[in-house]
């Protein structure tokens, strides 16, 4: 297992084809990655395949493994591409062996009447609330430290209006103050990307079982676009629903200032928690 580099203020640097990840990439579980890392990373390539007159319409990803601490590359194929719609997939490898799959849906803009959708956001004002880290947060919430020396857990900026208590429910605006790579700025719809990922976390549900404390992992991530966001915060409002055979829903919609800008979809399964 490769050791990621220093502390820096980028998600990953390049080196030739290969993205390599620093230690803001990291998860809390071990020498594997957070997905918010693989999944602004595929955003990126995505858009730029894309290119820029059509909108991304839904990112879907399935984390087919734990994402190592390795150089990575990923490879972009084009399914369909027309004046209205686009259809690209990415296939994200490292060690060789195929780590996260994706496809994007992006089409095009027409002009049409908003007014019938207009809705509020349902989270006070950013300037309302106090910014601290997610590892602040859930030490207050529930006394307990997340783990690791960094990640991109530990980099994530929150303004916390609920839950982050294990609660299955829970919201805020959210922002990570870094680069996709050095030079790299992560753009908003990235940015928007990489925070989808913490929808299972912002709602996250533990239970106490007779076998000991149960949490639950996302599989998936499927991003649904409503309009481009503008760049800052992202306030996200998530929900954990789960049945008697372990299985969960996760669904959160993702807000800013002016109205809804996209919602996330995850298949959940639960396991042992730390």
């Amino acid at each position: 297992m490769a050791t990621p580099s220093p502390p820096t203020d980028s998600i990953f640097t390049r080196d030739g084809a290969a993205w390599v990840p620093t230690s803001a990439a990291m998860g809390p579980w071990g020498d594997t990655l957070h997905g918010g890392a693989p999944a602004a990373l595929i955003c990126h390539l995505l858009e730029e395949a894309a290119g820029g007159a059509l909108q991304l319409a839904r990112l879907s990803m399935d984390l087919f493994r734990p994402v190592p601490a390795l150089p990575l590359e990923v490879s972009v194929r084009s399914l369909r591409k027309g004046r209205r719609l686009a259809v690209h997939e990415a296939v994200l490898s490292g060690g060789g062996k195929e780590l996260v799959r994706a496809t994007s849906l992006h089409t095009a803009a027409m002009a049409v009447s908003a007014e019938a959708n207009a809705a509020v956001c349902p989270l006070p004002p950013e300037s309302t609330l106090t910014e601290t880290s997610l590892a602040d947060v859930v030490r207050a919430q529930s006394g307990r430290a997340l783990p690791g020396r960094d990640g991109l857990h530990l980099r994530l900026m929150v303004r916390r209006d609920s839950g982050l208590d294990g609660g299955g429910a829970g919201g805020g605006w959210l922002r990570l103050p870094l680069d996709l790579a050095p030079g790299l700025p992560l753009a908003p719809m990235v940015h928007l990307a990489a925070l989808a990922d913490f929808a299972n976390g912002v709602s996250q549900r533990r239970l106490e079982e007779p076998e000991g404390r149960i949490g639950f992992i996302n599989a998936d991530i499927s991003l649904h676009v409503l309009r481009p966001p503008a760049a800052g915060a992202v306030g996200l409002v998530s929900r954990n629903q789960h049945s008697a055979e372990g299985r969960g829903l996760v669904s959160a919609e993702c807000w800013q200032a002016d109205g809804l800008i996209a919602r996330v979809v995850q298949s959940v399964l639960a396991q042992p928690a730390a």
